[in-house]
């Protein structure tokens, strides 16, 4: 019981004693909107999976499933069963983003996951202010991550988890590199089927943009132009979620959550799950104070095989400003 306790202490002094880093070094937002475009590495913001996602993103308190790799490595220990995990976001302007994730069930206490992200784009024209249609030369955008992730359930009611990324971002001959960690928590409170969670994304030093562009000028000749460092992504994440009615033939989950970025204005997402005959879900969320998204809607299907199991979630996000974005995810059991 001493034991449990400590490690209690432990995971949330490490979490909180984190937050209270972001505090020092000044990168909570305190000027809401004011602040984007302020961080780099954005990438790593847009959610990932289709679940998730038609849910208006409250899945913190949720994560059960191989995309908690993404949202809080705490949940990794809370499945019952290993996962591979495949998403594709179909991002506006013609960018994708694919990501694959894998959960291995080491045991009933302790989990470990992979998982990658790759975000990419069709080759892009060169322009100038004296060739607007182009140079005949193109130039690439991309960005990657790769992460390993440890979580551990220290009691029935808490676990905890830990990732590691490398992340890298390239545009043209200028690229980023830099590593950062994931961190979070999941409690179950006892109360009926309420839990809650906190997880803290994308934390560490400021990235700094190497290689060299050459910005061409009226007089003729280039000039050099350099880049300082830019902060993290970060995002802190409070959540819970908890079955309104749970039976074999109808199970309702609803979600909220609170967002808080280090380069935007806080926001708060509540999303709901429907579960027909175990088989057939049906999903839906909003994420209060972000303009640039109006509403989200899921569909998903699971197929039974022996033991095991394949299941295919659609998501769909109407936006405000640009064109919709659609998901499209595979699960499989191991």
């Amino acid at each position: 019981m001493i034991k449990n306790i400590k490690y209690y202490l432990f995971i949330i002094t490490l979490l909180f004693s984190s937050t209270k880093l972001l505090f020092a070094f000044d990168i909570y937002p305190q000027l809401g909107y004011r602040r984007a475009g302020t961080s780099a590495l954005t990438f790593l913001k847009i959610g990932i999976g289709s679940r998730a996602a038609s849910m208006g993103g409250a899945f913190v308190g949720i994560a059960d499933d191989a995309s908690c790799l993404y949202w809080n490595p705490a949940g990794a220990a809370q499945m019952k069963q290993s996962e591979f995990y495949s998403s594709r976001i179909e991002w506006p302007a013609g960018i994708k983003y694919d990501f694959l994730g894998i959960v291995y069930k080491m045991s009933s206490n302790y989990s470990f996951g992979f998982s990658a992200g790759f975000l990419h784009t069709d080759p892009m024209n060169v322009t100038t202010e004296y060739m607007p249609h182009g140079t005949g030369e193109q130039f690439y955008y991309s960005d990657l991550f790769l992460a390993a992730t440890v979580s551990q359930k220290i009691t029935q009611q808490f676990s905890w988890g830990l990732t590691f990324k490398y992340v890298e971002e390239s545009i043209a001959d200028v690229s980023s590199k830099t590593p950062m960690i994931d961190i979070g928590t999941y409690y179950w409170t006892g109360f009926k089927s309420l839990r809650f969670a906190v997880s803290l994304t994308n934390f560490g030093s400021e990235v700094m943009i190497n290689g060299k562009f050459a910005k061409p000028v009226i007089e003729g000749g280039t000039v050099d132009v350099k880049y300082k460092g830019f902060p993290l992504p970060t995002i802190f994440r409070i959540g819970t979620a908890m079955e309104i009615f749970d039976s074999k033939l109808n199970k309702m989950t609803v979600s909220g959550q609170l967002n808080h970025p280090v380069d935007n204005a806080e926001t708060f997402s509540i999303g709901f799950e429907n579960v027909l005959a175990q088989k057939l879900f049906i999903r839906g969320g909003v994420n209060l104070n972000n303009p640039e998204e109006k509403f989200n809607l899921g569909v998903g299907i699971k197929l039974p095989v022996r033991e095991k199991a394949i299941l295919f979630d659609y998501s769909y996000s109407n936006m405000s400003y640009l064109t919709d974005v659609q998901r499209f995810t595979l699960k499989i059991t191991l």
